[in-house]
């Protein structure tokens, strides 16, 4: 057993040499990989993507291997044409996406379903979902047939679209282990605690749409490190036709101090809890931040306001779909 573990390592060692080999005298491996992870990851359209790709593989063989290992690893399935070439790739090469960006109702109609997507990305980390239509049982769906099937899933990003009609997704029995770091961009009306249920081990969670935290409480017994994003205006959609609602500043609507006071981060000696809030950088609203950070000192939560947004900011129906790397530093 032993002589068979150190040939396999022999092995290992040697393929990892020859690779190396074929970069001598070009640029450095981890250089060419540093530039094409960057180029690949910026690209915003699906023809841009694929087109780059093709470009690639023809005025570089050297290039066009590291970049195979690098579309692989960071998979966007944002549109049928990122899906059909995902399709193509994975006829010839193993699944090993790391960093995975989905669209879905993109890319979810007669042709397939979550569960197909599912089977590209077993051993995806980090995963960012934009569900782009509000279907009500459609979260359910994605539980079951994505996340409960990508057991290595620790980071996970999703957005659900600007909603005018209100309606709420129901409690799941499905519950993702796994993720332990958590954004939630934006959310259907009065469903954040049905999400919540679903993850009982995130350490880490992000909110981007205000709500009454306070009703939170018991979904986040695990949460150590909540960040909030509170921009200087915030636009509440209502049903229908109706005008909605503009708000000039989103930093009260978040209620911390009544959050606080129903026992939000109830902190240990071990592991104090903390509140980093994304705010304007205005100071109009210093008088209400100060207010929170005496909340958080009276009950033992650290708190940090990052000062984020431009005053001159607007909020905008687009939201980006990409994981963001700094989320959680």
């Amino acid at each position: 057993m032993t002589r068979s573990l150190i040939q396999l390592f022999c092995l290992r060692k040697r393929t990892e040499h020859q690779k190396l080999q074929k970069y001598k005298g070009a640029l450095p491996y981890e250089l060419v990989e540093k530039i094409l992870v960057n180029a690949w990851c910026s690209i915003g359209d699906a023809p841009s993507r694929w087109r780059f790709f093709r470009v690639i593989a023809i005025l570089s063989k050297v290039w066009r291997d590291v970049l195979h290992e690098v579309v692989l690893r960071y998979a966007f399935i944002e549109t049928m044409v990122d899906f059909i070439a995902y399709e193509r790739l994975l006829s010839r090469y193993d699944p090993c996406a790391r960093y995975v960006s989905i669209v879905l109702n993109a890319v979810d109609h007669t042709r397939f379903r979550v569960n197909k997507i599912a089977k590209y990305v077993p051993e995806a980390r980090f995963m960012c979902l934009a569900i782009t239509m509000d279907r009500r049982y459609y979260f359910d769906a994605i539980l079951q047939n994505l996340l409960a099937k990508t057991e290595s899933l620790t980071h996970l990003r999703i957005c659900w679209p600007p909603l005018r009609d209100s309606f709420a997704c129901p409690l799941s029995s499905v519950v993702i282990s796994s993720v332990t770091h958590l954004h939630i961009a934006r959310h259907p009306p009065a469903s954040l605690g049905s999400i919540l249920a679903s993850f009982p081990n995130v350490t880490h969670l992000r909110l981007g749409t205000p709500c009454f935290l306070k009703n939170l409480v018991p979904y986040m017994s695990t949460v150590r490190v909540l960040i909030l994003d509170a921009p200087p205006q915030y636009i509440m959609h209502t049903v229908s036709q109706a005008p909605a609602l503009v708000f000039p500043s989103s930093v009260p609507l978040w209620n911390v101090y009544d959050a606080l006071e129903h026992g939000l981060l109830k902190s240990t000696a071990s592991y104090p809890g903390r509140i980093i809030m994304n705010a304007g950088k205005s100071d109009a609203d210093k008088s209400m931040i100060a207010d929170i950070a005496l909340s958080c000192q009276k009950h033992g939560v650290a708190f940090e306001c990052r000062r984020r947004y431009p005053p001159l900011w607007q909020p905008s129906h687009s939201n980006p779909r990409r994981w963001d790397h700094d989320a959680w530093s």
